[in-house]
């Protein structure tokens, strides 16, 4: 007994289905319409100009945005007053605005650091010299540099995840290679040691909470406050410890990324 044939448009849409999932598969392209009734014929049309767009893509020469926006010699951050920065800014965006090349801009940076950032770091980026009507460059400041108040707080709870969990090694990303405790300088290997004391006195641990509260600088440093809670099972029986209360992690801006310095909190220091 022999099945339904498919209709024309049935064998167009399971054609159009491969090409979309060769598309994923060999470029990480992924689409979606906005309804299900789109034409078969149309679909095939334009999954096959993404997959000319993507080849295209992968084999071009690739240039700094400077050179792809063709953007001229700009004056260092330094040289240029306050009231010039703003006007400046604007002026370098648009212009890369009518390359479709789009940035986003972080709060955290004043004027002279996002136009440093702009003018010495992002121009030099390396893209695709490869355009096509409509498309869009599009970067994220946060995906090009690690600076933000958000990577503090991540790198922190990673750090502290990190330390309480006993299933494993701590591994210690984020620990710098000049820590401190609360009076001096010590070496990351004390800082170390420290914690595999602390470990090796339970059992189990639990994290209970973690609340990051501010990110605060001084004349030398820069702290992290927050909120945490969690219990420890000692080793050698008698009841869970818990511990709740708030604690302080020193950080500084080292190769790139925010490194945990030293770190204090109800139950643990180093």
């Amino acid at each position: 007994m022999k099945g339904p044939q498919l209709t024309p448009e049935d064998e167009q849409r399971i054609e159009n289905e491969l090409k979309a999932l060769n598309l994923e598969l060999n470029h990480g392209a992924t689409h979606f319409f906005a309804s299900d009734d789109a034409p078969p014929e149309l679909v095939s049309q334009f999954l096959d100009n993404v997959a000319r767009f993507e080849e295209a893509h992968a084999k071009g020469e690739r240039v700094p945005i400077r050179q792809f926006a063709q953007i001229g010699d700009l004056p260092p951050a330094d040289e240029l007053d306050e009231a010039e920065l703003e006007p400046r800014i604007e002026a370098l965006l648009e212009q890369l605005e009518t390359k479709c090349i789009a940035i986003d801009r972080p709060e955290h940076l004043s004027a002279r650091g996002y136009y440093r950032f702009l003018t010495e770091e992002f121009l030099k980026e390396q893209i695709v010299s490869y355009a096509v009507p409509g498309m869009i460059h599009g970067f994220l400041y946060s995906e090009l540099r690690h600076d933000g108040p958000e990577f503090i707080r991540d790198h922190v709870e990673e750090t502290l995840l990190d330390l309480l969990n006993l299933g494993g090694e701590f591994q210690g990303q984020w620990l710098s290679e000049r820590c401190r405790n609360q009076t001096e300088a010590i070496t990351k290997a004390e800082a170390l040691e420290s914690i595999h004391i602390f470990r090796s006195k339970y059992e189990s641990i639990t994290p209970i909470a973690f609340q990051p509260q501010e990110a605060r600088r001084t004349h030398d440093a820069m702290y992290l406050f927050f909120g945490i809670a969690w219990e420890g099972r000692p080793l050698h029986g008698g009841e869970p410890e818990r511990y709740e209360g708030m604690g302080i992690s020193q950080v500084d801006w080292e190769d790139g990324e925010w490194r945990v310095q030293g770190l204090m909190m109800p139950g643990f220091e180093f």
